[in-house]
């Protein structure tokens, strides 16, 4: 497989048309090619082609095709985004990966470049001073992450065939086209294309990078055993087993949360504890070992994920049951034996979340929420349909955090919205 980015300063100098076009050529000569357009919050591809697969030998990962109105998603989401395009190829094996990526360089470049090895690099341009410079400002980027990649310039929408001078290798020059039928252009300009294509077929055959899971926490050792220590004052000392046969012992001066592996462990240390046991309360009852650890695995060493707030609680800012937001993971955090909690962003503050009061949404549940009608808010959280907050209202009330001037809460966080 050859894996291939196609880049851009700047916005609108035909970047997308022209891997539409790479794709459509590849194809033709008999090739499986796979377009991820990483232009993910202002997808484009999804009006080159329509569908996730239009032709026998082209496959497209959109987000156009997969959200019904407009988007905007962070780290996490990308990174889910981006995970499930390499599904695909997993099962697709395709011989080409194009990526379409977005204008100047976004944290969408580097979640890529993080994840996939390149075969190369190819910078569209137009032949102007503006155009040029924010190719040339940016090269230092790709040479840093990529290493030694081979790259090439394309001028797009030119008029002659005189051209600037690049650091790098000029592979084509596009000319402008009259009508601006995609399809039409790449049957006018035939053969700068295929000079495109052949400098792509001699590039490096790459594989996909595994991209690592950890939550933060070590999750490398057992705890075998727990007990007192200290006469005047308690000491818990945990005896530790490493997964290479190491033994340590940990002693604290008070239990807490070292690990999800651990927490069960530990968890019924504090609960039948008679030093202990009177701290056990609900919440603690509700936080186990599968519900803490969904929460914490989601952040997959990302700062951010996307929760659901399933039981909204009674703070100072209101949320809705139901809703949808950004959250970065919290830990060492006083009370509860330091469970892990989460902070949830809202433009009126963050609200500081525990995990039996959200659940993790991955760009599936993201993708069905939205096209089912769920709003986007000025801060970037999804607000459930009125309809919807009703119907959960009326079936739970204030089990779930919804009290009875829920609807003012709601009409609040809407009117912002607008």
């Amino acid at each position: 497989m050859k894996a291939v980015i196609i880049y851009s300063g700047k916005g609108g100098v035909g970047k997308t048309t022209t891997t539409a076009n790479i794709a459509r050529l590849l194809a033709k000569q008999g090739n499986k090619v796979f377009i991820i357009d990483a232009d993910i919050n202002t997808p484009s591809m999804n009006t080159e082609f329509e569908g996730d697969h239009p032709h026998e030998m082209i496959w497209v990962h959109s987000s156009g095709n997969m959200f019904s109105k407009f988007i905007y998603l962070e780290k996490s989401m990308v990174r889910q985004y981006l995970e499930l395009a390499k599904k695909k190829i997993h099962s697709i094996k395709p011989d080409y990966v194009l990526i379409d990526t977005p204008p100047s360089v976004t944290n969408v470049h580097i979640e890529l470049l993080s994840r996939v090895k390149v075969s190369y690099v190819l910078f569209v341009t137009q032949p102007t001073k503006l155009s040029n410079q924010d190719v040339l400002r940016t090269m230092d980027f790709f040479y840093e992450r990529c290493g030694k990649v081979n790259c090439g310039i394309v001028e797009n929408m030119c008029y002659g065939t005189e051209h600037n001078e690049y650091p790098i290798r000029l592979v084509a020059q596009i000319p402008m086209q009259d009508n601006m039928n995609t399809e039409n252009l790449l049957t006018n300009a035939y053969n700068e294309f295929q000079k495109i294509v052949d400098e792509i077929v001699q590039s490096d055959i790459v594989v996909l990078e595994e991209y690592s899971t950890e939550n933060g926490y070590d999750e490398n050792f057992d705890v075998t055993d727990i007990h007192i220590t200290g006469s005047r004052k308690h000491y818990f000392t945990h005896e530790l087993k490493y997964d290479n046969g190491v033994e340590k012992t940990l002693t604290l001066p008070a239990m807490k949360f070292l690990s999800v592996r651990t927490w069960d462990k530990v968890r019924d240390y504090i609960r039948f504890h008679d030093d202990l046991g009177h701290l056990w309360d609900e919440r603690m009852r509700r936080c186990d070992t599968e519900r803490v650890g969904r929460v914490v695995n989601h952040f997959q060493n990302d700062d951010n994920a996307y929760f659901m707030v399933i039981n909204a609680p009674n703070t100072e800012v209101h949320l809705i049951t139901g809703e949808i937001g950004i959250c970065s993971l919290l830990t060492g955090q006083r009370g509860h034996f330091e469970l892990p909690r989460v902070s949830y962003q809202t433009s009126k503050g963050n609200v500081v979340l525990f995990p039996d009061e959200i659940m993790p949404v991955d760009i599936n549940l993201l993708q069905q929420e939205i096209n089912e009608g769920y709003i986007m808010l000025s801060d970037g959280r999804y607000l459930p349909p009125k309809e919807a907050v009703q119907q959960c209202y009326n079936a739970f009330g204030i089990r779930v955090g919804l009290g009875d001037n829920w609807e003012d809460i709601y009409d609040g966080w809407n009117k912002e919205m607008k």
